[in-house]
């Protein structure tokens, strides 16, 4: 009798077991049904959008280069497909501008009008609506349309994509979306670096609102060590790096009595016990597990209302994952700056999620892109060469994941974006000395001018052979496209409006000096300046809940305020602004209207508002970033333009383009290309010229 019982509860366990498995297969989206080594059909459509991807016939020659047989790839495409140059949408960014290439529309029809907005009925100081985040447009994107037309879609980082809107396709860490337990990389810099923290202020915050990305600490005495310590020939130092609710201890030493007291080398436990890696620097290390903790319920905002610290412990997941790190420098008196590398890759950024441990175990650790935004690498001069390694690894990772995709998936549509031209035609490195119209084109030789265009062209080689791989993959049934969001130009100087409007009584502040971090007083703020190119304006101040204003007041400070912005001028007498519009005039634009400034402005090339205040007031200053393109009309500067190349079944060879096509015409042109009807929303046009009669 008992034995029976038994056989009945081991029974019954299992058949629970089955059932909660074939439960899980149902909840899991897509399953692994996408996974076939053996799909006949391959890829349909491979559409890859490097961001910041700048080409134009001054520059960036791309077209030029390919035929010198520098971009073998690009000139594949050029001689089997039809080419030319497209045009991005104002303001001239990732948010708006990939909205408007996967809708066929202007911000005007989609509603991206910046990457972070402010809507009515919403404090001021935060942002309403992420521009990156897929729920931000207002009409569906390509993939959504193509997968209700039952084509299986993977997404590859691009922004917009998350949360995901594919019920049964692959998405892949939509950027900055808000989904997932996304880790980005940190700096540990010495805290006695007292004035390069107050100089990045809230630069050193992702998007100046975010999480750190860099982390100033003090380094003391070492304590406490359990593992056998290598002899050093000077004083050495213990440094605590704490990020993410991991913690690592650090051993610095120097290793040669040659150095004289110059520390060389760093040693990193988790426990002071057991040893993770001794590096020196200049070197990185392996891939290394860790666990991180994200606290789910942790706003890291640093402008919205925070939890009790016990609720954010109570709150924290664990995640298993990967980091790298990076020796940057050390010093002899114990300073350091150390790279800290995640993994990008981990299931809540997946879906289907077990593709995470897939795609880890055939590829490798994500590094998706170089560097963060706002950039870190760009204040020590030891930063530029740890930014082309990095920027190596990403560009290598993703040309893998396109042989995995392409060689190992039955996704009939892959769509795939990479960040990092973005991240290195706007670092301080290289496009101020390779752009003619940059204030700093002439301060260098023409021999390391021609050092620095072989690090550049190295990036599009890079480019190139993902489109290669991209090549080699696909069958002749498939269509490939190349394009990018926007270009970049150089940036001269940023303009700190917000001390112009401080100077005018206008704006409120308190500041950190210290940390360089600012708080704005609202309640006794009338004008402000907020994100890309927008200025807000409120006579009695910006109470809670944020509400437009009206009335004659409201008319003659938006009038005195256009005046001061429009005759705004540098010490060289060059104005700030190419135009400073109402809301009702920026229907030029095609903007949409709900989300935009009182006024709203357009950069003149060179030119770059940013939301800083500082303790000097200054109006003008220069930028540790070198290249930009928010705010800049694209029909005004060719920098900011883009490639567009398509080739496929039903494309002309080897056919050039008249002229420059807009954004818009991208959509409507692969929907055309692969039998697809095109939505009544769509606002571009199919280019006949590049389709075979």
């Amino acid at each position: 009798m008992k034995s029976n019982f038994t056989r009945l509860v081991v029974i019954a366990i299992v058949a629970v077991f089955l059932l909660i498995l074939s439960l899980r297969q149902k909840l899991l989206p897509g399953n692994l049904d996408l996974l076939d080594n053996n799909f006949k059909e391959k890829a349909h459509v491979y559409w890859l959008i490097p961001d910041g991807f700048r080409a134009e016939p001054v520059t960036m020659k791309i077209y030029e280069w390919a035929q010198q047989g520098l971009l073998p790839n690009i000139y594949w495409m050029m001689n089997n497909g039809s080419y030319g140059y497209s045009i991005p949408v104002f303001p001239g960014h990732t948010p708006s501008n990939t909205a408007t290439l996967v809708t066929g529309t202007t911000p005007r029809v989609h509603g991206v009008v910046d990457g972070g907005m402010r809507n009515e009925g919403s404090p001021i100081s935060l942002v309403s609506t992420n521009g990156f985040s897929s729920v931000a447009k207002k009409v569906p994107p390509i993939w959504y349309t193509l997968e209700e037309n039952k084509k299986k879609v993977a997404l590859i980082s691009v922004p917009g994509s998350t949360p995901p809107e594919l019920s049964l396709g692959l998405t892949l860490r939509g950027r900055w979306g808000g989904w997932g337990f996304d880790f980005p990389s940190i700096i540990f810099n010495s805290a006695q670096d007292a004035s390069l923290r107050s100089l990045q202020g809230l630069d050193n915050r992702s998007f100046s609102s975010g999480p750190e990305l860099t982390r100033f600490n003090s380094s003391v005495e070492p304590v406490g060590w359990k593992v056998l310590l290598p002899k050093s020939y000077a004083a050495p130092k213990e440094v605590v790096f704490e990020n993410w609710g991991s913690r690592i201890y650090g051993y610095i030493y120097s290793s040669q009595k040659e150095l004289k007291g110059k520390n060389d080398r760093i040693l990193f436990s988790f426990d002071k016990k057991n040893l993770i890696c001794d590096l020196q620097v200049g070197d990185w290390s392996d891939w290394k597990d860790i666990d991180l903790f994200w606290q789910t319920k942790k706003e890291n905002s640093s402008y919205s209302p925070k939890n009790m610290n016990w609720e954010n412990e109570l709150s924290a997941a664990r995640v298993k994952t990967h980091f790298k790190i990076r020796v940057i420098k050390l010093g002899n008196t114990g300073s350091f700056r150390i790279r800290f590398l995640y993994d990008n890759l981990n299931p809540s950024l997946v879906k289907p999620s077990q593709f995470s441990d897939l795609i880890e175990k055939s590829i490798g650790p994500m590094i998706d892109f170089v560097d963060n935004y706002p950039p870190q690498l760009v204040y020590a001069e030891e930063d530029k060469k740890v930014f082309l390694e990095e920027a190596e690894m990403s560009l290598n990772w993703h040309k893998k994941i396109v042989g995995f995709l392409l060689g190992q998936t039955k996704n009939e549509i892959v769509i795939h974006d990479i960040y990092t031209p973005n991240q290195m035609l706007t670092s301080r490195w290289w496009l101020p000395f390779l752009d003619p119209k940059s204030d700093k084109y002439s301060t260098i030789s023409e021999e390391k001018r021609q050092i620095l265009w072989k690090e550049v062209l190295h990036l599009y080689q890079k480019i190139d052979e993902i489109l290669g791989e991209t090549i080699k993959q696909c069958n002749s049934n498939c269509l490939v496209v190349l394009s990018s969001d926007h270009g970049a130009i150089p940036l001269n100087q940023e303009v700190l409006l917000n001390n112009l409007f401080a100077k005018e009584g206008l704006l409120k502040f308190q500041i950190n000096h210290e940390t360089g971090e600012f708080q704005i007083d609202w309640k006794q703020t009338k004008v402000v300046f907020l994100q890309m190119n927008h200025i807000f304006i409120s006579p009695t101040g910006f109470q809670k809940p944020f509400q437009r204003s009206s009335g004659s007041e409201f008319e003659a400070l938006r009038k005195k305020v256009k005046k001061l912005l429009e005759d705004l001028k540098n010490n060289q007498g060059k104005h700030s602004f190419r135009a400073v519009l109402t809301r009702d005039e920026a229907s030029q634009l095609d903007l949409a209207d709900e989300s935009l400034g009182d006024l709203i402005l357009v950069n003149e090339p060179g030119f770059s508002p940013v939301e800083t205040v500082t303790a000097a007031g200054d109006f003008f200053r220069g930028s540790v970033k070198g290249g930009y393109k928010q705010g800049v009309r694209a029909e005004d500067e060719k920098g900011m333009w883009t490639p567009f190349m398509i080739a496929g079944p039903g494309i002309k060879k080897g056919w050039p383009l008249k002229l420059p096509i807009r954004h818009i015409d991208q959509y409507p042109t692969i929907m055309r290309a692969i039998h697809q009807k095109i939505p009544s929303f769509v606002e571009g046009r199919s280019l006949d010229e590049v389709f075979e009669k």
